[in-house]
This record gives C-alpha cells, structure tokens and sequence, in this order.
C-alpha cells in the first residue's frame, strides 16, 4: 500500500514537473547553441525561413458546393407522393397464375445455391434483414452523427437525409408497382401444400407473389449507392481511402443481402440480379441526377495535392452507366 502510495505521488510529481517545464518552455526561448548563432548582418532582420511557419496541411471540410442544387419543393412533393405510392401497392391484389413459369438459368441457379436444410434457410433470411437494416441504419448514422454532430454541418446532413429519403422512396414505389403487376411466384411455391391455415407464414397472403424483382436487393443497393454518392462527393470521414472504403463495404454487404435472397429461396437469381442493377442505378444516379451533377467532389478549405485522395463519379449511359474511380 505505501509503495503504491508512494508512486502516485512520484508520479503526480513527475507530472506536475513535466507541466511545469513545458510552461517555462514556451514561456522563455532556449538560447541558441554558439554554432547556430546567426552572422551579426542577420541579427537585426533574420531572414525570412527563420521566422516563417511551416506551411499548413490542406483541410478537408464537409461543405454544400453551391454549384449542387439544394432539395426542392417539387422533390419535397414527389418523395410524398412516392411514399404514398409504395404504400398503396401493397393493396395490390395477386394473380396466382400470372407467372408461374421457370426459365432454365433460374432453375439452374435454384438447384445450385439453395440452402436444402429448412433452419438455415431461415436464418439466412433472417441475416438478409439484418444486414439491409444495417445499411439503412448507416444512411441514418451518416447524416445524423457524422455530419450534423461530428461535422457541425446540420444544413449539410439535412440535404443528405432527404436524398436518401428521396432514392429509398423512389425504389420502394417501383419495386411494389412492379412486383404487385408481374406478381410472380416465388421459388420456394412448391412447399406450400394443404388448407392455407395450416401452410407456412410466406406461402400465405400477397407475399408468395411478390417475387419479381427483389425488394431486399433494390434497396440494399439503393443505400450502398447513396453511400458511395455522398462519400465520393463530400469528406464525410475525412476524405480519401475511409470514404472510398465505406463506399466498397457497402457494395459488398449489398451483394451479401441479395446472395441470401437467393441461398434462402426466397428469390430467384434474376430477380436479385434484377434487384440490385435497379438499385445501383437509383442510388447512383438519382443523387447526380438532381444535385451532384456539375459540382466540385470533395470540397475542402484549401488546394490539396494533385493527385491526392480517391474520388468516385458516377457517368450514365444508353444501357446503363459507369461507376468511374481514381486512386
């Protein structure tokens, strides 16, 4: 007990020193040694590298380029309306025989990927659900805790909320229009034999016919786009290999929800496939489209290196578009 006693008070005194003599430090400037002493023409005006500061580092701010359209009242509007939409496409009633057909690729794919074992199907959608409500929850983090809070910029993380908002509305509309009109079968039909009250959860209601496209794939790849649109055009976490890795993870938790899809029998292959270019494309393109078109990525309060960083652009085309990077 005394030697711990004594300890502390070394090292509360040590501490106390080590403050001291920094003070006195800063306070009084250490002579010079007599070979570094100036010539006596410099003693009156040293010269300029003496005296000046080492060049400050280029700072990444989190800013709203003025060139990026802020949200609208139209878009205000549509999200709402979209909103509404995809709600009401869940009153949609099914068509039991609308498609009930299976090309050769997707009973190809079902043979090959399904899980066989009914427990790890299910836990493999359970995970799908987890990790798309992970990735929304990351759209939700990002705008909340890192730009509003971490960042000070709540003008900044109101914008980025309702481009979410705005994409994830969009998806869900067409994915309900889309997937109520088509109404076709999901893959896991078969099992679903008997009286309806004695048949599984899935095989009862509209949700047996709800299988193109994925909704799950779509909208886990809307949110990875989003990710990556709002990471390539501002430093939400400081710029460069962070933001570019938020970006790939996305990506790849996003192909790991739609691979589940599939392995749970819950989708064929070409409605994940389906699914997740219909995503890439909102979560891309939407963003350019209405605000980021035309505006400087990254802004920062000073000109950085050439060269340095890693930006991310999103260019459409005829078919489709490109996710172009420079590292």
């Amino acid at each position: 007990m005394r030697c711990t006693a004594a300890l502390r008070s070394a090292s509360g005194a040590l501490a106390a020193a080590a403050m001291l003599g920094a003070a006195a430090a800063q306070a009084e400037p250490a002579p010079a040694p007599p070979s570094a002493a100036p010539p006596a023409a410099w003693t009156a005006a040293p010269p300029a590298a003496w005296t000046a500061a080492p060049p400050e580092r280029a700072r990444r701010e989190v800013a709203w380029d003025p060139r990026w359209p802020r949200f609208r009242v139209s878009e205000y509007v549509a999200t709402g309306l979209l909103a509404a939409t995809a709600f009401g496409t869940l009153a949609i009633p099914p068509s039991e025989g609308r498609w009930t057909t299976v090309n050769g690729f997707d009973g190809s794919a079902r043979e090959a990927l399904r899980i066989q074992s009914d427990r790890q199907r299910e836990m493999a959608r359970d995970a799908s659900d987890l990790l798309l409500t992970l990735m929304t929850n990351h759209l939700a983090v990002d705008a909340l805790l890192v730009t509003w809070w971490g960042h000070g910029r709540g003008s900044v993380a109101w914008e980025i909320a309702m481009i979410d908002i705005e994409a994830l509305a969009f998806n869900a509309a067409l994915n309900g229009v889309v997937a109520g009109l088509t109404s076709r079968e999901r893959p896991y039909r078969a099992g679903c034999t008997g009286p309806e009250q004695q048949q599984d959860h899935d095989c009862r209601g509209s949700k047996r016919y709800r299988s193109f496209f994925s909704g799950h794939s779509s909208t886990a790849f809307t949110a990875a786009g989003l990710v990556c649109s709002h990471h390539a055009h501002l430093p939400l976490y400081g710029g460069g290999a962070p933001d570019a890795l938020a970006c790939a993870a996305s990506l790849g938790t996003a192909a790991a929800v739609a691979t589940l899809r599939v392995v749970s029998d819950q989708h064929f292959t070409t409605d994940a496939l389906t699914g997740a270019a219909i995503g890439t494309l909102t979560g891309l393109g939407l963003p350019w489209l209405l605000h980021y078109r035309g505006g400087a990525p990254a802004s920062t309060s000073g000109r950085a290196p050439r060269g340095d960083g890693v930006s991310i652009r999103f260019v459409p085309a005829p078919l489709g578009g490109y996710l172009l990077g420079r590292f």
